[in-house]
């Protein structure tokens, strides 16, 4: 099936600190959002890539792109002032536009696998929508307005959210209209296709495809490039 990948890139990574948002740092000398793509290219080999941008940073993004090779293949665009904003804007582009699937993936994830990313695009091939998870670790508490418990969630049916997650275009444009109608925000896709009826397949997601979203995190990513690399 004929694919497009959406890469939401406009975050300014304030949990993380400095004045170089995360997505352009470079993890063992190369940027953690080229790295990302490689990731995704690696097994989508003829999909295009739209990567959405804080305007004040496309310009860098773009020579970043330009400079392993990759301008033909990934166009950065404006991003929005949310998550979801930049994910409608990139599914007006032209590379979105006679995509069958579209995948969705955090820029700060640089360690997506092929067999997690081939899990989802199988899953959404079937379903129409696929979104992988991990168990929590942890005991999972409900809390009221308070901040009391309310009540303690079966783990054995929580999942945690990760991207890639990809859908049919048809149910990813229709949701992200209904949620602009309704002023409905969420902080993933997999959320917003929910929102909007359609039903979301679950595939088993990976512990090392980790966020980067603290310096926590960065240490992470630094193990597990040299644990890749040895």
């Amino acid at each position: 099936m004929r694919t497009t990948i959406i890469i939401p890139a406009a975050g300014s990574g304030q949990r993380f600190g400095g004045e170089l948002p995360k997505q352009y740092r470079l993890l063992g000398g190369i940027p953690v959002i080229v790295r990302t793509v490689a990731a995704l290219l690696a097994v989508c080999e003829h999909s295009p890539v739209v990567v959405a941008v804080d305007v004040r940073w496309a310009s860098y993004a773009k020579r970043l792109f330009a400079d392993v090779g990759l301008a033909e293949r990934v166009a950065v665009i404006n991003g929005g002032s949310t998550r979801q904003e930049s994910v409608s804007n990139a599914l007006e582009h032209p590379a979105a536009g006679d995509a069958e699937l579209i995948i969705v993936h955090d820029a700060v994830r640089p360690f997506v696998s092929p067999p997690l990313l081939r899990r989802v695009l199988d899953g959404a091939e079937r379903e129409g929508a696929a979104v992988p998870v991990v168990p929590p670790k942890d005991t999972v508490k409900l809390l009221d307005h308070e901040r009391r418990v309310e009540s303690t969630l079966p783990r054995s049916r929580i999942g945690m959210a990760q991207t890639p997650q990809a859908f049919e275009r048809s149910i990813i444009a229709d949701a992200h209209r209904q949620a602009a109608g309704d002023r409905f925000e969420a902080t993933d896709d997999a959320s917003v296709v929910e929102y909007a009826g359609y039903p979301v397949l679950a595939v088993e997601g990976e512990e090392s495809n980790i966020k980067i979203t603290t310096p926590l995190d960065w240490l992470l990513a630094e193990q597990l490039l040299a644990q890749e690399e040895s």
